[in-house]
């Protein structure tokens, strides 16, 4: 008896370590072919760049049509880095931002459109809408104009930044559209750093190959600003009024002028207080057809009731940025 259950013991002790065993190799093969599966359907889906609540369906319609050209370097639903070249102080808050396009190619951004930048700030990505300066046909780089302000979480971490330093864009975005000699005279009125899309439009049509021959289009530009020092690019702005006098008109309009030679008689373009509505009647619509608006929301909404005032109809003659 003792040797038969000692043979039973034994045998019993087999089949569950066999038991034990099958078991471990049972567990083992799940694991191998579970993390076999998953290893095949990463590579199978597309990586993922962002969220789709950061991109609209109008950006991914943007995105579609463009996709055509491999060689673009915006895309309007992907963000992309840019490298700061060159830094620029303009004025006590502004400076003007110089960034690299790789492989010295353009930015190949529409006429009046803008790009959108977007940085992590505070664990928070914060994003923001802007105009470059420099021409769309420009190589090798771009150009923006950024004032910072008290409570700007982009603007002032944009001032933050030193060279070799980069912000991720994407673009081109907006509705502006334009056609050679659509129009006889072009209005703009810019409030500040609203002057940017107003800048790249005269130069685009003014000075880019792509539109100043056999262009005509002629523009009258109206700037208000509070003081002297507020006035963004006037050397620039200066210099293109001088190269384009048939074409080209700037009227400078301030607030508060903090000297007494501005609006002397030898400097006729230079007027003292705001843009009324006897101002907007240069704009009218039997001289500029369009006309065109950047600045504050508040100045935009007092500038529109100004030009509706004189004749023009907000949805058809009248362009907000």
């Amino acid at each position: 008896l003792s040797k038969a259950f000692i043979e039973m013991t034994t045998s019993t002790s087999i089949v569950e370590s066999l038991h034990e065993n099958a078991i471990v190799v049972i567990v083992a093969v799940t694991v191998i072919i579970i993390s076999v599966l998953y290893l095949v359907l990463q590579q199978k889906s597309p990586p993922k760049t962002e969220s789709h609540a950061d991109v609209s369906t109008g950006l991914r319609r943007e995105e579609s049509s463009s996709s055509s050209n491999a060689l673009n370097v915006l895309n309007p639903a992907v963000f992309k880095k840019f490298t700061v070249l060159k830094i620029t102080k303009v004025s006590h808050n502004t400076k003007l931002i110089r960034f690299e396009i790789p492989h010295g190619k353009t930015l190949g951004l529409q006429i009046g459109r803008h790009i959108t930048l977007r940085a992590e700030i505070d664990g928070n990505n914060v994003m923001r809408a802007y105009t470059p300066t420099s021409r769309p046909d420009q190589q090798g780089y771009f150009d923006l104009l950024i004032k910072t302000y008290e409570f700007g979480k982009m603007s002032s971490y944009i001032h933050t930044l030193k060279v070799g330093g980069s912000v991720e864009v994407r673009g081109p975005v907006g509705r502006f559209k334009y056609e050679k000699n659509s129009y006889k005279r072009i209005g703009l009125v810019a409030g500040g750093t609203g002057l940017t899309p107003c800048l790249q439009v005269i130069r685009c049509i003014l000075e880019s190959p792509e539109y100043c021959v056999g262009e005509k289009t002629c523009f009258t530009l109206l700037f208000q600003n509070r003081c002297e020092e507020d006035i963004l690019l006037r050397d620039e702005l200066d210099a293109l009024q001088k190269a384009f006098p048939d074409r080209l008109q700037i009227f400078y309009y301030l607030s508060n002028p903090q000297t007494a030679e501005f609006a002397s008689t030898l400097r006729p373009f230079e007027r003292k207080g705001y843009i009324n509505e006897e101002v907007a009647k240069l704009l009218a619509p039997d001289v500029c057809p369009l006309v065109c608006i950047c600045g504050p929301s508040g100045f935009n909404d007092c500038v529109k009731k100004l030009l509706v005032a004189v004749g023009h109809e907000e949805e058809k003659s009248i362009y907000v940025w």
